[in-house]
């Protein structure tokens, strides 16, 4: 089985000073918690579009973790 690459998301959860609890770690979705200053929020990562998909905004970042685009 291959491994998912969460780097780019690991290196976007750090810069934001988040920490994370994953759920599931597939090839096509990433789901887990991330844990804020403001409490938990559940998000979906999706590791080829490199787009991480929060409750109420989607983020695309890139390799490194930098955002590129949030669209509400």
């Amino acid at each position: 089985m291959m491994r998912v690459n969460v780097k780019p998301l690991t290196h976007w959860i750090i810069y934001r000073g988040y920490s994370v609890r994953f759920k599931s770690r597939k090839p096509q979705q990433v789901t887990g918690l991330l844990m804020t200053p403001d409490g938990q929020i559940e998000f979906t990562y999706d590791p080829e579009a490199m787009i991480v998909q929060l409750p109420e905004e989607r983020i695309i970042i890139n390799e490194h973790g930098w955002e590129l685009t949030r669209e509400a």
